[in-house]
């Protein structure tokens, strides 16, 4: 017999008197007729639009279930599996991406490490990364390096640390300079890399080549024939020499724009490197020798660099006529005139002291292989020693007043400097004129000679003012005068000297400071000191100054040489003097004749009295252009160094 379909259904679902609120398990069925309860009950289920349950469900209290599609639950499965196959394939695109960025990103490290280690990195830093200068132990003793230096190095606190503690980030390795140049040739360099073209980096190499390299002691600072050979050695020196070949260059700054950027990256990135070769310091030393703006920190890190590697060792060791040091010995001395030029230009203790192998250092003349070019070298050498026993003796605190009991010694320094021009001058003359610079290296030991002297004397100002006239002895009157005469003798120099003229583009730095300093110190001086100095009128100091302006302003053709800049500033400075002087003349007449008579302070006007006093201008204020790469402090810094 056959079972009724209302039997089924009761079997199916439960006897309907069962409890309304019991939960029920939703099964799959053709059709959705109604909810459970409805069902059961055969009752119509009604459900309003948007409704969560039906009306009578709704009503009750009740639980309203609705028994599962088959066709929803394999349409519901479908969208389950579509939606993951959607968020797997976003996923996997992702990963895809997320992996070739990761690539790009080591790839782009490892571009710029290698870029950053070619001027002073090893071939055995074959995993350039900046963990490399955490406190890791030294993976092997090396005791062919430590034997050979042991005797140099013993004493040194920090050989014993790294010998107690084997970490490898306090050592200095004065071995590096060989290590460094391994593998040279196989790392790309800025010029492989495209920032600078081949063309153009072998046009600006053979310029500096050249005039300047001639101008830098017959080329001490470069022992490299070709653009290739210093381009295996060191990334540093080929971007010094390439920058300020570029300096030098009328392209509207073009090359030079290209060429700093490159050279500040490599400096900055020297600073942290652990190896370095001989040629990283040569060209730090040819960018501070014409780089104002990175001069002070160029010499100070070229200082540092090298006595890492103890450059400043092999100095006693050639003296004693061991040959195979003389090539470290000219670099020490080389960074000894670096150091003290930018000593003297800044008003800044030197970093390298005198010792017994700088104070003998003309012992170095005498060793086999020794050139006109040591020798033009060591004219500077013993000129700054006599100057920096002068800034020790003087310079230490510039607010103290020179005492008249200290004449004596000004008077020894300045004839050390007497015999430094006699002695220089006849040896230099004797040495066969450059074609490339003329007869300036005879020349510029006059320039030196009087250079020297302003420096000298103008100390005798230190510490005063104006008002101070009472405190003006003659002895002391004689030795301000002096000063004039020297800075008067210096700008004649270049006025009338076709060699000296032609210099004042392509001479390093040092130079455009004393034209700087000098024109500077008699505006000052004339026009605070007129009772003192009777050797001085304004006319003097317009028919010195005003020539060494228009000089300067000619060579606005090379548009980032720091020349012109100094000469727009200058003009700067001459047009309120003169406008200070009229003002003064109005206020008070003067003979002309009387060079004299002097005006008293407070009648001057008070914006005459405040640019006197203090000097506080600066390049940046007064020029719209070029600060990017001169920020004005050249003139700040040389005025402030004098006395008010």
């Amino acid at each position: 017999m056959k079972r009724t379909h209302t039997g089924l259904e009761a079997d199916e679902y439960g006897q309907g008197d069962a409890s309304d609120s019991a939960i029920r398990r939703s099964k799959v069925s053709r059709k959705i007729r109604a909810c459970q309860q409805c069902h059961t009950r055969k009752i119509r289920c009604v459900t309003d639009d948007g409704a969560p349950k039906c009306i009578r469900c709704t009503k009750n209290g009740l639980e309203c279930v609705v028994n599962k599609n088959l066709q929803d639950l394999l349409e519901g499965e479908y969208d389950w599996k579509k939606a993951m196959e959607q968020q797997m394939e976003s996923m996997r695109a992702s990963m895809v991406d997320m992996k070739a960025k990761l690539d790009n990103l080591q790839s782009t490290q490892q571009h710029m490490t290698l870029a950053i280690t070619s001027p002073g990195t090893v071939s055995r830093l074959t995993a350039p990364t900046p963990h490399l200068t955490a406190m890791t132990r030294e993976n092997s003793p090396e005791t062919h390096s430590a034997s050979k230096d042991d005797g140099a190095i013993v004493d040194a606190p920090m050989v014993s640390l790294f010998r107690a503690t084997k970490l490898r980030n306090i050592r200095s390795d004065p071995s590096s300079d060989g290590r460094a140049a391994l593998d040279r040739r196989h790392q790309p360099d800025f010029i492989s890399q495209g920032r600078i073209s081949l063309a153009e980096a072998e046009h600006l190499f053979s310029a500096f080549q050249g005039t300047l390299n001639a101008y830098l002691w017959g080329g001490v600072a470069l022992v490299h024939d070709t653009l290739s050979s210093a381009r295996e050695s060191s990334s540093l020196l080929v971007a010094a020499i390439l920058a300020v070949a570029a300096l030098h260059t009328q392209d509207d700054g073009q090359s030079f724009d290209r060429c700093y950027v490159v050279l500040a990256e490599l400096a900055s990135q020297a600073m942290f490197q652990r190896y370095h070769t001989l040629d990283d310091i040569r060209g730090l030393c040819i960018g501070a020798f014409w780089l104002s703006d990175l001069s002070w920190k160029l010499s100070g890190l070229a200082v540092r660099i090298a006595t890492e590697l103890n450059i400043h060792q092999h100095c006693a060791r050639a003296l004693r006529g061991e040959t195979s040091h003389c090539e470290k010995a000219r670099l020490w001395y080389l960074l000894y005139v670096c150091d003290h030029h930018f000593s003297i230009a800044y008003g800044r203790p030197p970093v390298i002291a005198e010792d017994v192998t700088l104070i003998n250092h003309e012992g170095f003349l005498a060793l086999p292989g020794a050139s006109s070019a040591d020798v033009r070298l060591h004219s500077q050498v013993s000129i700054f020693i006599i100057l920096s026993r002068t800034y020790r003796t003087f310079g230490l605190d510039r607010s103290r007043v020179v005492a008249n009991d200290e004449f004596d010694a000004i008077r020894r320094y300045n004839g050390e400097l007497g015999q430094w021009k006699q002695t220089w001058e006849s040896r230099l003359g004797e040495l066969v004129c450059d074609p490339q610079i003329g007869d300036y290296p005879r020349k510029g030991v006059l320039l030196h000679y009087h250079f020297a002297r302003l420096l000298l004397f103008s100390v005798c100002l230190q510490g005063l003012r104006p008002t101070d006239g009472f405190l003006i002895s003659l002895e002391r009157q004689d030795f301000i005068n002096t000063a004039v005469d020297s800075a008067s003798a210096a700008l004649r120099l270049i006025l009338e000297d076709s060699d000296m003229r032609r210099a004042v583009v392509g001479v390093p730095l040092y130079l455009l400071t004393t034209i700087a300093y000098s024109s500077i110190f008699l505006i000052k001086v004339c026009s605070s000191w007129r009772a003192v100095v009777v050797h001085l009128s304004v006319d003097d100091v317009v028919n010195l100054v005003g020539p060494i302006i228009s000089m300067l302003n000619a060579t606005q053709a090379y548009a980032r040489h720091v020349a012109h800049y100094i000469g727009q500033g200058l003009s700067t400075m001459l047009d309120r003097f003169k406008s200070g002087e009229s003002a003064r003349n109005v206020l008070m007449p003067q003979d002309p004749n009387n060079r004299t008579s002097e005006v008293p302070q407070d009648s001057r006007p008070a914006q005459q009295q405040d640019w006197d006093l203090s000097y506080s201008w600066m390049m940046g204020e007064q020029l719209g252009v070029g600060l990017e790469y001169y920020p004005g402090d050249l003139l700040g810094i040389i005025g402030s160094q004098m006395a008010e």
